[in-house]
């Protein structure tokens, strides 16, 4: 066997065996080396370790700061909703105040549509123009979670603001200056931002919405279709709420797709439906208050699964719920 040659003077050969042979001073030398070389190999590893940690919290942070910005995104998109629609209720009303100054005050109309944007600033809950509130909100120095809370400051203000400008809208719809009581009595809601207790503007369940309102593909027959409410999914068995106080016009089985019913009249044009129940809590002719529980969820009718269909009506014409829903 050939022996390198920075061996060849530690090996004494004995015919067929070796014998290596190493001074105290050297096995030090080689004890230190491999020492060291444990050492940087250890440090090396924990370093590893160390950084890769790091690495994960940091995609974790990143993806918690790209799940918030989403959010905010989705809420900040369902509050210029409910700006566009003041905008379009603000000009029906002054509409139809112009018509009561030259005694022409339209009957029937104003059908309460989504509306369209409006170009140009638009004044804010609280005084703002969305201008401002654009800048505030490209502000770096401004964090997630005070964005999150002034959306949802704005939100309520605006929620707020909608329910009042739609009775208003309806009375005048109806005949201005017919009822005084019933023009203060929007003044005083408009100006009482925790007087909602009449107008839908809490969630019917918790869940996770699964449909919204619109056009959409339909779940059971496919091709598309009109969707007139929003699906709130969650367990069989989850307590559904009345949204707004009212008096309950119909709760039983249906023939149609909605399953067993709940209907509710809050006034003012307000009706709202509960669809899809496993089982009812109320009567028709029963006065409920907001946050009553009213039936618990189910999927009896036209439904895949466990989930509540809910709708708002307002004079008959079916509007998005979520423009009367807080932001979340």
């Amino acid at each position: 066997m050939k022996i390198p040659g920075f061996l060849a003077q530690h090996v004494q050969s004995q015919g067929d065996s070796y014998t290596l042979q190493i001074t105290k001073q050297q096995w030090r030398w080689v004890l230190t080396g491999v020492v060291i070389l444990l050492v940087v190999t250890l440090g090396f590893g924990i370093w590893g370790i160390t950084r890769q940690a790091e690495v994960m919290q940091l995609r974790q942070q990143t993806q918690l700061q790209t799940e918030q910005l989403k959010l905010l995104q989705q809420k900040t998109e369902i509050l210029d909703k409910k700006m566009e629609s003041l905008d379009q209720l603000d000009k029906e009303i002054r509409q139809m105040v112009k018509g009561s100054e030259s005694g022409t005050i339209p009957q029937g109309g104003g059908e309460a549509q989504t509306p369209q944007a409006a170009s140009g600033d638009k004044e804010e809950p609280g005084g703002a123009t969305k201008s401002d509130s654009d800048s505030g909100v490209s502000n770096s120095g401004t964090s997630v979670t005070s964005l999150s809370a002034k959306l949802s400051r704005l939100d309520r203000l605006a929620q707020q603001r909608m329910a009042s400008f739609y009775m208003l809208r309806n009375i005048l719809r109806d005949g201005a200056g017919q009822n005084i009581r019933d023009l203060q009595s929007v003044a005083f809601a408009a100006n009482n931002p925790g007087n909602t207790s009449t107008m839908p503007s809490i969630w019917p369940t918790k869940g996770v919405i699964t449909s919204n309102f619109g056009t959409r593909i339909d779940p059971v027959y496919g091709g598309s279709a009109t969707h007139e409410g929003l699906d709130i999914a969650n367990d069989y068995g989850t307590p559904i709420v009345a949204t707004a106080a009212g008096t309950v016009t119909f709760a039983d089985a249906t023939s149609g797709g909605y399953g067993n019913l709940v209907e509710i009249d809050h006034g003012n044009g307000f009706v709202t439906r509960y669809g899809h129940n496993s089982v009812l809590l109320v009567h028709a002719g029963m006065q409920v208050k907001q946050g009553d529980t009213i039936a618990l969820m189910g999927s009896t009718g036209k439904s895949t699964g466990s989930h509540v269909h809910y709708e708002v009506d307002i004079n008959g014409v079916a509007v998005d719920p979520l423009l009367f829903l807080p932001i979340q």
